[in-house]
């Protein structure tokens, strides 16, 4: 709730390449602080492409998006659907202009409609309500104010994306998998015969986390429940939201398990002492990493962690007024 977007380095651009015959990814640059790149995927369907997710809308993002494009052979106009991983800016920021352009149809899982509207009079009253000191997030929201969304246009979908809808590429037929947790419209993309999984945000090519707290009950058991659908698809190559595709991915499962438990582990420590708000937890358990770059972004991981735990019966929320704080139950 403290940091600000930074503005895109001059010398990013846009970049395509091959990844499997008829998959190319799209590298394109964004300016959120600790994520500098998201990619999008073009596979190749007949004399047409299917777009899987979109980039976040931005100065010059649609030209970054274009590039990308050209340098797989394709134009805006080949896209003939586009495919929403899950509703975050950075995945479907430029899904209804591009839609519009290809004169083609966006699919998204129902859940979209949850999280995609951020409202920042109610961040900054969750924000208050977890211990944020007043003075920066006041700083940090007139700076917000200012900016942009991210959102291009008014996003929407033509189709559910639930498990049973496929979509057919050169590559072979794509099946929906749900693997709610880091967003509640989270799914995976699987084409089983070559054992290759879109995983979105789910697995990325390093360990980073982030959930989406306040929409569903639990988002850090969704996401390990979601680890567990993944395990089970046996897919061998994975093409992720941010970073290179990879090959380990029983070995990403494993780290981001791991991950979690480390966290939350850090999260009991942290209540070891007596009471805390969800700002002073993070404060701990991030140490040297809880900056005002990233502030927001390990508030909302903190919360996460105090939720899970609140639902395993391990900690208790006093429901405070005006800043709630969260203790040991035993």
């Amino acid at each position: 709730m403290l940091g600000v977007r930074k503005p895109t380095r001059p010398r990013e651009v846009g970049r395509g390449e091959r990844v499997l015959p008829g998959v190319w990814r799209l590298r394109l640059p964004l300016d959120l602080p600790g994520v500098p790149h998201v990619n999008a995927w073009a596979l190749k369907a007949g004399s047409g492409i299917v777009l899987v997710d979109t980039g976040m809308h931005d100065r010059g993002t649609m030209a970054h998006l274009e590039q990308a494009l050209d340098r797989t052979g394709h134009r805006v106009s080949d896209i003939q659907l586009i495919v929403v991983t899950h509703a975050h800016i950075d995945h479907c920021g430029q899904a209804p202009p591009l839609a519009k352009r290809a004169g083609c149809e966006v699919w998204m899982h129902p859940r979209w409609a949850l999280h995609a509207h951020e409202d920042l009079d109610e961040s900054i009253d969750i924000a208050l309500l977890s211990g944020v000191p007043e003075g920066p997030l006041r700083q940090w929201a007139d700076a917000r104010r200012g900016m942009g969304t991210g959102q291009a246009g008014e996003l929407y979908s033509d189709k559910d994306l639930v498990p049973g809808v496929t979509f057919e590429t050169d590559a072979g037929v794509w099946q929906v998998v749900e693997t709610p947790g880091h967003a509640p419209s989270h799914v995976c993309l699987h084409q089983p015969e070559q054992r290759v999984l879109l995983t979105g945000d789910h697995l990325l090519g390093r360990v980073s986390q982030y959930f989406d707290v306040g929409y569903t009950p639990d988002p850090v058991g969704e996401f390990l429940e979601s680890l567990t659908v993944v395990e089970g698809l046996d897919a061998r190559l994975a093409l992720a939201g941010h970073a290179r595709p990879f090959t380990d991915i029983q070995a990403h499962i494993d780290a981001n398990r791991v991950e979690v438990e480390s966290k939350l582990q850090a999260t009991r420590a942290a209540l070891a002492d007596g009471p805390r708000s969800a700002y002073e937890v993070a404060r701990v358990v991030y140490g040297e990493t809880f900056n005002a770059d990233m502030a927001s972004w390990l508030i909302t991981l903190t919360r996460a962690w105090l939720v899970h735990l609140a639902r395993l019966g391990e900690i208790l929320n006093d429901g405070g007024d005006p800043v709630e704080h969260w203790r040991l139950a035993s």
